[in-house]
Formats: C-alpha cells, structure tokens, sequence
C-alpha cells in the first residue's frame, strides 16, 4: 500500500496516468459483492490490473474527458475504501484462470456492445470450460467485426488470452 494514513482521504491525489491495480481486500470484494459498489466502482474494481492508466480505464468504459470526474471520484472511493491501490504491486502469483477469463469476456462485451448482447448471451453463459469459451471468444470477435470493431476485437481477444492460465494460452 502507499504511504498514507489509512484515516487520511484520498481527494483525487493521482495522475491520469496512475495504473491502479485490486488490493487483497480488492479481489475479495469481487468475489463476495459485500460492500454494495455502483456499477461504474465495481467495472473499475474488476478492470484495474496495474498495466492500464486512469486514462486508458477511463476511455475503455466509455467515459469522454468530459466525464472523467465521474471516474476519478468512482476511483478516490475504492482508493480511499483500499480496493485499489497505485502504488506498483508487488510481484506475486499470477492472476490466470478459465473462469477471470470467462469473467472478462462477459464484462467486456457487455461494454463494447452497450448491454446489447441478447444474441450472445446463451454462449457466454453457457461456456464454462476452455473449449466453449474459446468458442464464445470467436463468436463474440465476429459479431465485434461485423460492427466494424475489428481494434475492440483483437484488443479483447489479447486479454482474454492473457487471463487464461499459462497450459492454455494457445490461440484456437
């Protein structure tokens, strides 16, 4: 963690290009959903990793410049809560698995195509090993070229290949 008290807030002390990553307490609140975070707090708490800026974070969940107090104060809150955290994490075991990737990708095409996934769904649900995700993963880079989102698609299909652990990072 930093070097601040835990009592002493955080009032929007970082840069835009600050790379935020979960804290323990962080992935905990992932998983267990207890704290009641807003939507914009908990997409942010899920994408932070230490390798994207404030600013790539914020243009990734469609927020315009114009609209980036609401991501700094969405920010402060899971700083200032030690959710997050700015300082450069430590290294430790890798973060990989079948189901963050599978996370990932649900999350991700329900930004990139703005809720409009009905079509997709049944896939992504339904895919819960390698095999059907890796399917979903074509499927859903398809329907991402086909509305002309050839950078979104390749963007999404590299990380999600990151997030799969090391014996299954091949590429179908």
């Amino acid at each position: 963690m930093s070097s601040r008290s835990p009592s002493e807030p955080i009032v929007q002390t970082f840069s835009a290009s600050a790379r935020p990553f979960k804290t323990e307490a962080g992935r905990t609140e992932i998983a267990n959903r207890r704290l009641g975070l807003s939507v914009l707090e908990r997409r942010l708490l899920i994408l932070a990793d230490g390798r994207q800026d404030i600013a790539a974070l914020s243009a990734g969940l469609g927020y315009p410049r114009d609209k980036d107090e609401t991501v700094r104060a969405a920010l402060a809150a899971l700083l200032n809560n030690g959710l997050l955290d700015i300082d450069r994490p430590t290294p430790g075991p890798s973060r990989r698995s079948v189901a963050l990737a599978r996370l990932y990708l649900l999350e991700s095409m329900e930004r990139a195509l703005r809720g409009r996934t009905d079509t997709l769904l049944p896939a992504l649900r339904q895919a819960t090993d390698e095999t059907s995700l890796l399917r979903a993963l074509a499927l859903c880079e398809q329907v991402l070229r086909d509305a002309g989102a050839h950078a979104q698609a390749r963007a999404i299909r590299a990380r999600f290949l990151e997030l799969l652990p090391d014996d299954r990072r091949q590429s179908p």
